[in-house]
């Protein structure tokens, strides 16, 4: 199973508050407002460079403006001047792990930890961290830290779970990620990989967990195609579809939603048209896709239209050579034109 790493980086409403659909004039005064307020900062800051405090309220503005930098030195100065801050070791951490720092990130959360062992922000992000870079011992230990000093959450069950999926214990993920759930019914995360783990373990409680989920998070996309994909396995190919379709409808891009609905339409509904209209929006797509070619193909074999086929197939062989299915194919359409 692919790691499921959501929640590593929590950014934590920090950053980019711009984009704003209002008009050019609004986003230049609001660029002018944060000039002249750190204008005004700096200048406090040169009366009174001991205090900590404006320097985190620099951080903040040059945060406003997309300044990553500039907030970055900001806090590590803060931090300089008054150590006893935990909420920007916090920050700091989430701020290094946008600049893709990890090693800078978990230092920020161990010496908070030194300072406020029962930071629970603090512990649940070094646990994040531990994990996605596969320390699964390291991160269940700051879990169980968590839960010992009656600090646990929904955010921590959560990531309890993902360390138990990847060491395999499922029985016991199952049981972390219902207690997420319990914490918070509005997880999403939780429900998806509660769901992905009964789907990978063929039992049917995948579709329950799906079809609550998508009540739930109607708009989300991969809650939407994972439940397309519980439903496709479990031979409910109307619904499927129907995800599929949603998928597809609120973003075209999705390669892998078209690849989907066309082997769905070649295993599932027989429909070969529909078939080979979804495995070439897909090859629209990503012209490497070699199992779309190859699948197309299939699709064009059962309409008997075998040299379009032998095409596909030679065509998924051009792109990954050795591809088993695709040479068997291939030589059986041959054969079948002679």
């Amino acid at each position: 199973m692919h790691k499921v790493i959501a929640l590593f980086i929590i950014i934590v409403g920090l950053l980019i508050a711009c984009n704003n659909p209002s008009s050019n004039n609004n986003t230049n005064d609001s660029v002018n407002d944060t000039t002249e307020s750190i204008e005004s900062l700096n200048k406090q800051i040169r009366e009174n460079p001991e205090n900590a405090q404006l320097f985190v309220k620099r951080a903040h503005l040059q945060l406003d403006g997309e300044n990553i930098e500039e907030a970055i030195n900001d806090f590590e100065i803060a931090l300089r001047v008054d150590s006893l801050l935990p909420d920007v070791y916090n920050e700091l951490c989430d701020l290094y792990l946008l600049r893709g720092e990890s090693g800078k990130a978990k230092d920020a959360l161990l010496k908070c930890l030194e300072l406020f062992p029962f930071n629970d922000e603090a512990r649940l992000k070094l646990a994040q961290i531990y994990f996605y870079v596969e320390m699964y011992k390291e991160a269940m230990r700051e879990i169980v830290n968590l839960e010992t000093n009656n600090l646990q959450s929904s955010d921590s069950y959560f990531v309890k779970g993902l360390i138990l999926n990847e060491t395999q214990a499922y029985q016991e993920a199952i049981k972390a990620l219902r207690k997420s759930i319990e914490y918070d019914t509005e997880n999403w995360q939780a429900h998806n990989l509660l769901g992905m783990i009964y789907y990978r373990q063929n039992d049917p409680l995948a579709v329950e967990y799906f079809t609550t989920a998508v009540r739930l998070f109607p708009n989300n996309l991969e809650i939407r195609f994972n439940a397309g994909l519980v439903f496709q396995h479990f031979k409910l190919y109307d619904k499927s579809l129907a995800e599929y379709d949603y998928v597809i409808s609120a973003d075209s891009t999705y390669c892998q939603a078209y690849y989907n609905r066309g082997y769905v339409h070649i295993n599932g509904t027989g429909n070969a048209e529909e078939a080979i209209a979804s495995f070439t929006a897909a090859i629209k797509l990503d012209s490497t896709a070699h199992k779309a070619f190859y699948n197309r193909g299939v699709a064009y074999e059962m309409m008997g239209k075998l040299k379009l086929a032998e095409l596909d197939y030679r065509k998924a062989l051009e792109i990954l050579p050795n591809y088993d299915m695709a040479v068997n194919a291939l030589n059986d359409v041959i054969a079948k034109q002679r």
